[in-house]
């Protein structure tokens, strides 16, 4: 309550100064005043320029031949003289003619067959085999296909 009243009295007392001060500002008085205005003295201000600023700065450039490129292109790799697991492999592309051999099969039973094409009719098959034990197959260069299935990795001799 106390705090209202210091509230209450401020702003009353504000109210009343610019009130008062709104009437002397107006020239609340009739009569007429003679009041001599004196000159105000004239301030005249030159800019003169600052003198430059001597700025010495260095450079220092590495200039970096471009290095020679020089392209290498690999062989393409020819055929292999191993054929390590199942698929059918392009002879004389994916696999050298000659004879190669395979151990007893981990599998139980290694197929193989040499083919003139891929087509997977019985006449595609120039000759093939089931084994259990040790395979012994030789592709000619005239064959266009191996396959082999569930035999281990073929060792060319």
């Amino acid at each position: 309550m106390k705090h209202l009243k210091h509230v209450i009295g401020y702003g009353a007392t504000a109210v009343i100064a610019l009130g008062i001060g709104a009437v002397g500002a107006s020239g609340g008085g009739s009569g007429t005043a003679s009041a001599a205005t004196t000159p105000e003295p004239t301030v005249t201000v030159h800019d003169s320029p600052a003198p430059a600023a001597t700025v010495t700065d260095t450079a220092t450039a590495t200039v970096t031949a471009p290095a020679k490129t020089v392209t290498v292109t690999a062989k393409p790799k020819g055929p292999s003289a191993t054929i390590g697991g199942d698929g059918t492999y392009a002879v004389g592309k994916d696999i050298k003619p000659g004879t190669y051999v395979s151990s007893t099969p981990d599998s139980g039973n290694c197929y193989w067959a040499r083919l003139r094409n891929t087509n997977g009719d019985l006449n595609s098959i120039l000759a093939n085999n089931n084994s259990a034990g040790q395979s012994l197959v030789t592709i000619l260069a005239s064959d266009r296909f191996f396959e082999t299935s569930g035999c281990n990795t073929w060792t060319r001799r």
